[in-house]
């Protein structure tokens, strides 16, 4: 039998490993939560927090035990910033604090940030960065039918994750790997310049379009891969053709359809030929 997994496993991928252990962590940790979800009601104030807080204890053990670079000790760490949040939603509704998303959110962010520097995790950055997006999104969400206000949430969310993109790509490039990782806070990035221009003829349209170019020049300059250039060519792509589908009235439809189609098939080539260029293989 251990010959048998052994050769098993040597015919997988590296990323596979990995993977299976953060999916078996998560699916565990997914049941808990439901467990503790179903049995709500009648559990006391002492046991409604003894769990999240005994969860947390265990998973700082066992990160603590398996050491904070191992797999095993990254699924232990990144449980404890679950845990951390699954506490604060039970402080939340036991002391009726929890009204307001945008609480429980800054909540979360700031009990995280001192666990994400220590553990030195990225899959906590990654969380702490979502919870950080959750916190803008719920505070300015309301408000953003204002112009003023719908500014500031589109420089708030798109300065967070061009920091969190930054921070990715420096330590790729310090370790000499590839920066598929930073692709989670460009793709945020790029989201919250959709949210800012799609829909728009004025500056907030060519804010969001100068912003994504430069995130374009950025990858082909620094040869980042394909990958990088193809997001931000999507981008474009998504808010040239609404900005075509929206304005176009000359032809009827078959001259919008072609349009828009020829913007996607230009931007897919210049991706490529871009791309082959720099000698990427990503």
């Amino acid at each position: 039998m251990k010959e048998f997994l052994a050769s098993f496993k040597s015919s997988l991928p590296a990323w596979s490993v990995p993977l299976c252990g953060l999916t078996g962590a998560a699916l565990f940790l997914a049941g808990t939560v439901c467990f503790v979800a179903y049995n709500w009601a009648a559990l006391g104030t002492l046991y409604k927090f003894a769990l999240p807080l005994l969860g947390l204890l265990v998973c700082a053990w066992g990160a603590y035990i398996k050491g904070l670079q191992s797999g095993t000790g990254k699924a232990f760490s990144f449980a404890c910033g679950l845990f951390i949040g699954l506490f604060w939603v039970v402080y939340g509704q036991v002391y009726q604090s929890g009204a307001f998303v945008y609480e429980f959110c800054l909540a979360w962010a700031l009990s995280l940030l001192p666990l994400a520097l220590l553990a030195g995790n990225r899959w906590l950055w990654l969380l702490w960065a979502a919870v950080s997006n959750l916190y803008i999104i719920s505070y300015y969400w309301v408000p953003m039918a204002d112009a003023s206000d719908g500014g500031r949430f589109f420089w708030c969310m798109f300065a967070l994750n061009i920091l969190c993109f930054a921070a990715s790509e420096w330590t790729a490039r310090r370790r000499g790997k590839g920066g598929w990782f930073s692709l989670f806070f460009l793709a945020a990035a790029l989201w919250a310049c959709l949210l800012h221009g799609i829909g728009l003829w004025n500056g907030a349209f060519w804010t969001a379009v100068c912003l994504i170019l430069l995130l374009g020049v950025y990858a082909w300059r620094f040869k980042r891969g394909a990958t990088q250039l193809a997001f931000c060519a999507l981008a474009l792509d998504i808010l040239f053709a609404e900005r075509i589908i929206s304005t176009l009235r000359y032809g009827g439809d078959i001259v919008t359809v072609l349009a828009v189609l020829a913007v996607f098939v230009l931007s897919a080539g210049g991706v490529y030929v871009l791309s082959r260029q720099g000698g990427e293989n990503e």
